[in-house]
């Protein structure tokens, strides 16, 4: 279960939290991504808005982590932090 931050709240992408990103804001995947951050390589513009190159790991459902690692491009002003409730 996964919990989105409040309205009006709006967290800076950081190392270590879990972000959620809409299928048409990050490159490359299919679906929303929900990723724990454990990098953040660059940010910077592009295509009219801040975009950040960032390695995690996905989250599952279930709340658990995949154990391979990631990269993703997101649209820093389309990232929502989310809470993961891990059962």
């Amino acid at each position: 279960m996964r919990a989105e931050t409040p309205a009006g709240r709006r967290p800076s992408l950081t190392v270590g939290s879990t972000i959620r990103v809409p299928e048409d804001s990050y490159r490359f995947g299919v679906g929303p991504l929900t990723l724990h951050v454990t990098e953040i390589l660059s940010r910077g513009p592009f295509e009219g808005h801040v975009w950040a190159e960032v390695r995690g790991h996905d989250v599952r459902e279930d709340g658990s982590l995949a154990v391979r690692a990631r990269f993703a491009f997101v649209r820093v002003d389309r990232v929502r932090v989310v809470r993961v409730v891990r059962l």
